[in-house]
């Protein structure tokens, strides 16, 4: 479980991020209406990177070559300091921690020959425009999209140091993965390094058009309520029509209003094309210790290890032991991408979305995303199931009605009643055995409903329904042990069930809204 690593640049450096150039004109949603206004100060003229670009690796070749020069080649930043790459790797065995190591070194000869400084072909403001088109996907060569690795030549080490611009600099580390995977560790160990004040993430085999993090830093620049902004995404590589569909459902949330409320249908952004405010970032994190002290951990890597669920990427407290980490023990496990997303909303952070394809994500038969049993539809269900029930949650404390049919129906529902009883087990310090009398009335709190979208709903129903639920949470609220502090249920505020409805296809979903007695409001 220990952690090591090499590394290029490590001098502690201030946070910046310098001075910032006039937003150029963009079509970028404003802030949904009532949005929390939290100024956040820019500070200038302090040396150091304005953003810090985590990445984590394994066995990345032949992509990384092309992933990393597309980084180190990001124009527009050189007035604020520059980006820093900082790769992680978690113990690759094709020779990529290798080629970085020699690429961290050819460009700290670079700098030290005295070439570092040179100042050519370095944007302006009145430049922006011709990067901003190229950002729309004619940045790369056609043969740098290709998914089989033998249809691409890697770049080599010097090509990539002849491309990169002097003021962006590379960090490479290594850390040993705990548990079946190190991604989360990795980017933890990257950001316990990062010194920019914006934190920006890239997988290790997908490539940045040669303007986005200008673009996206000015975006945050431009609107000071958004705690981290994202952009739209462009396939590119192995084409399936699916994950184009997918994509461009998640391209249309536009606007921080529609990726909050997307949270419980799809993941609502890819994580790794967003740059975030570093005081949004500490947000997120857990200490390593109950004092509060040691490094900070934005990022957990839910995993099942020995038959229990354990974080992967908090080696002082994978199994949620320490009591600031108790009552967060999930009762399941998710991809990284989704937990994110659900943590960053749970804490009322704000993300925005430039309507703009500023990160190329590598679609190929055998990436995680198609292959793992992770990325599977019962567990993202899960995560889903675990924050609705969670403190802060729609579902917390209130009687809750699943609307559905077959399987998908009993899915919902047994999974929302396991992630409660997980959760008043740890909030109200039961330990791991209830009553059978308890637990039933827990998992009767959550009612399951046969419907199809369309099929009529009487008002009569609808009024037996609700009855039942409320019955079923009086019931529970007086099985509480009345000294119990933040359960959630109060018996003077049960009287308006919640409706969830599990349906997972964006046609049915619109029928259930127009026809359903009453109405349907979209959280």
């Amino acid at each position: 479980r220990a952690t090591s690593g090499r590394a290029r640049d490590l001098s502690p450096v201030r946070p910046s991020c310098g001075a910032m150039r006039p937003a150029p004109d963009a079509a970028v949603d404003c802030d949904s209406p009532g949005a929390k206004r939290t100024r956040v100060d820019w500070p200038k003229n302090v040396k150091g990177p304005c953003i810090s670009v985590l990445m984590p690796c394994r066995d990345a070749m032949p992509w990384l070559p092309d992933c990393v020069s597309s980084v180190l080649a990001q124009v527009g930043l050189e007035g604020d300091g520059g980006l820093e790459l900082i790769v992680v790797d978690d113990g690759s065995v094709d020779g990529s921690l290798e080629w970085l190591l020699r690429c961290a070194e050819a460009l700290e000869e670079r700098t030290h020959a005295g070439l570092g400084n040179q100042t050519t072909e370095a944007p302006s403001c009145t430049t922006h425009v011709k990067f901003a088109s190229k950002s729309v996907g004619h940045a790369f060569p056609a043969d740098r999209l290709a998914w089989e690795p033998d249809k691409l030549t890697a770049l080599t080490v010097t090509q990539v140091v002849a491309n990169a611009r002097p003021e962006n600099k590379l960090k490479v580390l290594t850390v040993h993965a705990f548990g079946p995977s190190g991604q989360g560790l990795a980017l933890n160990r990257a950001f316990q390094n990062a010194t920019a004040a914006l934190i920006g993430e890239m997988e290790s085999d997908d490539l940045r058009p040669p303007d986005c993090f200008f673009q996206l830093k000015n975006a945050l620049r431009t609107h000071d309520t958004w705690d981290g902004v994202t952009s739209s995404v462009k396939l590119i590589g192995w084409d399936r029509p699916g994950m184009s569909r997918w994509m461009e459902w998640q391209n249309s949330l536009a606007t921080p209003e529609l990726m909050r409320k997307g949270r419980f249908l799809e993941i609502p952004a890819m994580r790794g094309a967003g740059l975030y405010r570093r005081l949004a970032m500490d947000k997120m994190a857990t200490t390593r210790d109950d004092q509060g002290g040691g490094a900070q951990n934005p990022y957990r890597d839910l995993w099942e290890v020995s038959g229990r669920v354990q974080d992967c990427a908090h080696l002082e407290d994978p199994d949620y032991k320490s009591k600031n980490r108790i009552a967060e023990r999930p009762n399941g496990w998710w991809p990284v991408d989704a937990d994110f997303w659900q943590r960053w909303f749970a804490e009322n952070l704000t993300a925005g979305k430039l309507n703009k394809p500023l990160y190329f994500w590598r679609q190929y038969p055998a990436q995680s995303t198609r292959t793992h049993d992770r990325c599977g539809l019962h567990r993202l269900r899960k995560c889903k199931a675990y924050f609705l029930v969670k403190p802060g949650g729609p579902c917390y404390g209130k009687a809750v009605q699943v609307w559905g049919t077959g399987d998908t129906l009993a899915a919902w529902t047994l999974d929302l009643r396991d992630a409660l009883v997980t959760r008043l087990k740890s909030t109200l310090k039961i330990g791991t055995e209830i009553s059978n009398e308890l637990e039933s009335a827990i998992r009767n709190s959550i009612q399951p409903i046969e419907y199809k979208p369309g099929a009529p709903v009487s008002w009569a129903m609808l009024r037996a329904e609700d009855a039942k639920s409320i019955n079923a949470v009086l019931a529970l609220s007086q099985r509480l042990p009345e000294t119990a502090e933040n359960h959630g249920y109060d018996r003077e505020k049960c009287d308006v069930p919640i409706r969830l409805f599990s349906f997972g296809m964006e046609k049915a979903r619109q029928k259930v809204k127009s026809t359903f007695r009453g109405g349907v409001d979209e959280q």
